[in-house]
């Protein structure tokens, strides 16, 4: 900032008075050159994940309780009945449930997935927590976990290792950059119940998001 001094009166001088420069602002410069880069050779897709946002339909619902041996005894199951939706951008519901995660190198975007990379993927290692609140006891849900990942070993795949306090315990094997799995829960023994997904032999995998639909009573 420069400054700028008026003369001495009756032998004093007078305090500097200060001035502002005006800065004049320059216009970028851009070189241009005609080279281009190469095409690469890839096919088009090829990290594309199709079905991210899929969600099951009433038909495929009614299908996993059937499958499971059960009969629906009506008031559940339709999509007007999703007890709570969470995702990264929304990981807790207030009295419907919330999200946790611990034991593996982590990434939580508000606007995406959430990333997850094992120090050590021949292990059953890190485990991200499902926690429902507010259920219906004696009541079945059905709880749809979106992921994706890829496997240490392409020639072996990797699984999800599904443990839960009101349904069985599964392990299922990674299928490819996008999948759902899913939870049958076929009588809640309370109000809070748990889900934990942990992986084996993945050497890094995405979590979308989890929808959980009240089904009702089961017969």
């Amino acid at each position: 900032m420069a400054t700028k001094r008026t003369g001495a009166a009756h032998g004093r001088s007078t305090p500097a008075t200060p001035e502002r420069r005006v800065l004049t602002p320059k216009s970028p410069r851009v070189d241009v050159r005609g080279e281009l880069i190469a095409r690469p050779a890839v096919v088009p897709g090829l990290y594309r994940r199709k079905e991210v946002g899929r969600r099951l339909t009433v038909t495929e619902l009614r299908a996993i309780v059937v499958s499971a041996g059960y009969k629906t005894m009506g008031g559940g199951g339709g999509a007007s009945d999703v007890h709570v939706e969470l995702s990264p951008g929304v990981p807790w519901v207030d009295g419907r449930g919330w999200l946790e995660a611990a034991g593996m190198l982590q990434g939580w975007y508000g606007t995406g997935s959430a990333s997850f990379i094992p120090t050590d993927p021949s292990k059953e290692q890190g485990v991200l927590s499902i926690w429902l609140d507010g259920l219906t006891p004696g009541d079945a849900y059905i709880t749809q976990i979106r992921v994706g990942g890829y496997s240490v070993n392409p020639q072996v795949s990797g699984t999800y290792n599904i443990g839960a306090s009101d349904a069985a315990h599964a392990d299922i094997h990674h299928t490819g950059a996008s999948q759902t799995l899913t939870v049958l829960m076929p009588g809640v023994s309370g109000a809070l119940s748990l889900i934990n997904v942990e992986t084996k032999g993945l050497g890094g995998w995405l979590f979308d998001g989890v929808i959980v639909t009240h089904v009702g009573p089961l017969s």
